[in-house]
């Protein structure tokens, strides 16, 4: 198996929706890589297309008004190393986890993998039930606003044991004992029960001699497990959350909550889309540390969504900085941070606040983020751009490498008129204008 192989790969995503003014290209062609436990930044202000390209990875998008106008998204999940059954070892490097090999070459590479030996699923085209094995067991996502994404009508355990139901039932079923005869009455009660799926009358029959101490087993292993992934979060007394409704617990518990539930089935991907938003920087600082170590323990890749650009220099090994639905630029994070090329990353560094900068200084980028109803060619940018020229409202740039390795800027500064065919007088230019 090629071991450089990234763990999800977007190929020229683009997602759109219908609008009575016309079709809004929420993203437009967004390519980018996310490697095995890494954590990539997607910086971006409101209205630029992060939060539709985190979901497009899930299809969380409802389709309609949205629809996946173009693209791929290569998936390569990682399945139970078979030496040591998850446990951890040195075949699987101590994570419990190895890529899951193609099932059509076996490891050996073919066009269905792209040579790599690794399953690879695109996930806009799986069957609907596949990408429901997906979500939430090798794919996870913590949403901006727990308040809102937690079911005020559930319970904690109830919300945190859909997850062990729905990608965990037959281990709690093997841990109970009652994983025996599947084809009696008995067996299919306890079935149902590990998955959720019970109906009242059914739990009343088990709750009976003699199906009573399984039925116990199965409550009390699915219980462990929950307090297990809520103490993992350092929730006090998990015992107790784990019964509480989410207006009872605050924002900062919550926000856990919502991390040991993405955290459940030690997925391979995080998809974290603002999660400390509103929290204050004592709560904010202890979720951060507890990603970072969360990811260490089960090298887990993060993709980190954030309008803070100091918090993301602090976690994130690369960086994509989004405007318009289109990605402008994307490199390391010293690179990107040390020298950042595109004129839009430029001036969001430059309105991050100093300590050494005078009061009535702080630097703004005037204007703000357009809606893209049926754009033509163009730099999304170029209506704010203080470089732009010509050229840059009749073409849209492309994503190149500019100088130093990895390092990708979509800007016309860093082409000359042959590598465009452009006349010289169209071309932007940096003469007499900061940033």
């Amino acid at each position: 198996m090629t071991a450089t192989v990234p763990l999800l790969s977007v190929d020229n995503l683009a997602v759109h929706f219908a609008t009575k003014r016309g079709v809004l290209h929420a993203v437009d062609g967004v390519s980018l890589n996310i490697g095995e436990a890494e954590t990539l930044g997607l910086v971006g202000e409101t209205g630029s297309g992060k939060s539709v390209t985190a979901r497009s990875l899930l299809r969380l998008v409802p389709t309609p008004p949205g629809v996946y106008a173009e693209g791929r998204v290569f998936f390569r999940p990682r399945v139970l190393c078979s030496t040591c059954g998850g446990t951890g070892c040195a075949t699987c490097g101590g994570i419990g986890r190895i890529p899951a090999p193609c099932p059509a070459c076996s490891g050996a590479g073919c066009p269905a993998c792209e040579s790599s030996g690794r399953e690879t699923l695109d996930l806009l085209r799986v069957p609907e039930r596949k990408l429901r094995d997906i979500r939430g067991n090798r794919i996870a996502m913590i949403f901006q606003d727990p308040g809102k994404a937690l079911n005020p009508a559930l319970s904690v355990r109830q919300q945190i044991a859909e997850v062990f139901a729905e990608h965990r039932s037959q281990e709690l079923l093997e841990a109970a004992g009652a994983d025996g005869d599947s084809s009696s009455g008995a067996g299919v009660l306890m079935r149902r029960a590990a998955r959720g799926r019970s109906r009242l009358v059914e739990r009343r029959v088990l709750d009976i001699p003699p199906f009573r101490s399984r039925y116990a087993r199965l409550r009390g292993g699915l219980d462990d497990r929950i307090a297990e992934a809520l103490k993992a979060t350092r929730i006090p007394n998990p015992r107790k959350v784990m019964n509480s409704y989410p207006h009872e617990l605050s924002g900062g518990m919550k926000q856990r909550v919502m991390i040991a539930q993405a955290l459940a089935c030690d997925p391979d991907l995080l998809i974290a889309d603002e999660p400390t938003t509103a929290l204050d920087v004592t709560i904010q600082a202890r979720i951060l540390d507890l990603i970072d170590e969360l990811q260490e323990k089960h090298h887990t890749a993060v993709l980190y969504i954030s309008h803070d650009l100091s918090l993301v220099r602090r976690i994130s090994d690369r960086v994509a900085v989004m405007y318009g639905g289109k990605l402008a630029e994307v490199a390391s994070t010293a690179q990107l941070f040390d020298d950042p090329l595109h004129p839009y990353t430029k001036a969001l560094l430059s309105a991050i606040p100093s300590r050494g900068q005078r009061r009535g200084e702080l630097v703004a980028i005037e204007g703000a983020v357009p809606e893209f109803i049926a754009p033509k060619a163009c730099c999304r940018f170029h209506t704010r751009c203080p470089f732009a020229g010509p050229l840059c409202s009749s073409k849209d740039p492309a994503l190149l490498e500019r100088g130093r390795e990895g390092h990708h800027a979509a800007c016309f500064l860093y082409d000359s008129p042959d590598d465009v065919d452009a006349a010289p007088d169209l071309m932007p230019s940096w003469q007499g204008k900061r940033v």
